[in-house]
């Protein structure tokens, strides 16, 4: 009789805090529990995987699931996720002090040494985690020492050491995502009939012909690994080397469709930090939708000079396969900051990148950042006016700017240490630091610039209720004077921002120690909302 082997307990953390009426869109699946069950599973030990955005009983869950387990292992990135995750550790190691407690994820691989210092890990996986992991429970099964496992931080003789390093590997090297593990449909339900009224957040908008009262069914996937880009402000440099291991584009079009097939899903998202590196995967990929006729919408990563590199076959390819969002970093608004935070992106293309795509029927969701380490407020200033103006030209794009903030394991992190900011003490701290509507009043920006970001972004939000619901009257007075704010980089005597704020107080959607108007800027998901009260009025 063939012996059952152990079982192992995943477990992923909240990644918004319900105690603050929020939770995040349910398409994004616990892909990290997936990637790193997939060797154990193929091994044979049974993988007990819980999700907090689904098992609202997650602790109990937890507690039950860990008696008799081999260890339990959890992985987060920022923000609350990595304070919820403490928690539940927390209660693993008070419940079950032998149970081995196995972290990863992109916080923990940087700051390995908090989770040692509250001792609720026995070992850290550095960087990418799969063969790691595998590894460790193998190595755990076996009696064996940890500290003899590559990629791993553990705690000996009360010091933090390091294993030899793992080199990061293709996708050909790890087994086949165990999707029989994943109870989608859970996911599914929470999407297109929500059973709480919990803000969504990280939800994007909506492609083709849904609706938010007929949602689509929405699904993610890992297709790379790592990122190229030298950014000063990523933490992913040091953790991967600057690395990039892909799914190749015809393999990875194929299994998508067979997922499709399977889950029935209408929009697919990446969740690859840098998703559009290669031309030829991409060209690959689009054309294997379109070749197999597999019926979704998708969106994902890319840059700036990236589009700017792409043949208009690839870039018409993209429309072709039915991209409808792809997400864009460009960051800061001059070249001396281009070049200070090693993005080196040319000005000029930032506006025709995002052409490429506007005239494409493809949203390009950008992202600037202002208050890096050292910044001058001239330099702040003028990637404010560079989101204005970009949004101006192209209304279809998201054009969102947001408050810097020093992430450990970045060089710009020490650089801020440097000039004087002090990292959170504990993980309450950081599991609320990286919260921008919250605590945005801490970022050391000048006034002047703060209340410029403040309005810029309420009036961008008026801008687009040029796309929203409401009486074409009030939605083209509204936009037009929004547009000829963002034109001309004149926010005095903010009428239409009054009426937004108004709304904003009215509804109920301020937070304690926080004004409504930094509150409403951050969210784009009031905006149809706002013109639905303003065309009661």
């Amino acid at each position: 009789m063939i012996q059952r082997k152990k079982k192992i307990v995943l477990f992923l953390p909240h990644r918004a805090d319900p105690g603050r009426g929020e939770t995040f869109s349910a398409d994004l699946l616990p892909l990290e529990l997936l990637q790193i069950a997939s060797g154990p599973v193929k091994d044979g030990y049974e993988v007990i995987m819980i999700d907090a955005m689904v098992d609202p009983d997650y602790l109990q869950k937890i507690d039950e699931a860990c008696a008799g387990a081999l260890c339990f292992a959890s992985s987060c990135i920022l923000g609350y996720q990595v304070y919820d995750g403490y928690v539940a550790a927390k209660m693993v190691r008070e419940k079950h002090p032998d149970l081995p407690i196995i972290w990863g994820g992109w916080f923990p691989s940087v700051i390995p040494e908090l989770y040692f210092e509250h001792d609720i890990a026995d070992a850290v996986g550095i960087g990418q985690g799969e063969i790691t992991f595998r590894e460790v429970v193998q190595a755990l099964d076996a009696g064996e020492d940890l500290a003899n496992v590559p990629g791993l931080a553990v705690k000996r003789d009360g010091q933090v050491i390091y294993t030899d390093h793992r080199p990061v590997v293709g996708f050909d090297k790890i087994e086949p995502t165990p999707w029989e593990l994943l109870d989608y449909e859970r996911y599914a339900a929470l999407q297109v009939r929500p059973t709480h009224n919990l803000k969504v957040r990280h939800r994007f908008p909506l492609p083709g012909h849904w609706t938010p009262e007929n949602p689509p069914r929405g699904f993610s996937y890992f297709s790379s690994y790592g990122c190229p880009e030298p950014c000063s402000f990523c933490c992913s440099p040091a953790l991967t080397g600057r690395r990039w291991k892909a799914v190749p584009g015809r393999a990875l079009a194929e299994d998508i469709a067979e997922l499709q097939q399977r889950f029935k899903f209408d929009v697919l998202r990446f969740q690859d930090a840098n998703f559009g590196v290669a031309e030829k995967r991409t060209k690959e990929f689009c054309e294997g939708l379109v070749d197999l006729q597999v019926p979704i919408h998708w969106n994902g990563t890319i840059e700036i000079e990236t589009i700017m590199r792409y043949k208009q076959e690839t870039l018409d390819l993209l429309e072709d396969s039915k991209c409808h969002l792809l997400w864009l970093g460009a960051e800061a608004g001059t070249k001396e900051m281009q070049d200070r935070i090693k993005k080196h992106i040319q000005i000029d293309h930032i506006p025709m990148a995002i052409g490429e795509l506007s005239k494409r029927n493809i949203v390009p969701g950008t992202f600037w950042i202002i208050g890096f380490p050292g910044e001058s407020q001239e330099s702040m200033e003028a990637t404010l006016r560079e989101a204005a103006h970009t949004k101006f030209l192209y209304p279809i794009a998201g054009s969102d700017v947001y408050p810097f903030r020093p992430i450990p394991g970045t060089e710009d992190f020490n650089q801020a240490i440097k000039l004087g900011y002090v990292p959170p003490k504990d993980f309450a701290e950081w599991g609320d630091c990286f919260e921008y509507k919250y605590n945005s009043q801490n970022t050391p920006l000048p006034d002047k610039v703060r209340s410029t970001w403040q309005r810029y972004n309420n009036t961008a939000a008026i801008y687009d209720m040029h796309v929203q619901e409401g009486p074409m009257w009030m939605r083209k007075l509204l936009s037009k004077i929004a547009g000829k704010r963002l034109k001309t980089f004149n926010y005095k005597f903010p009428v239409e921002q009054k009426l937004y704020d108004l709304y904003v107080r009215l509804t109920g959607q301020t937070q304690p120690g926080n004004n409504s108007e930094e509150y409403a800027q951050l969210q784009p998901e009031t905006h149809a909302k706002l013109t639905e009260a303003l065309a009661a009025i």
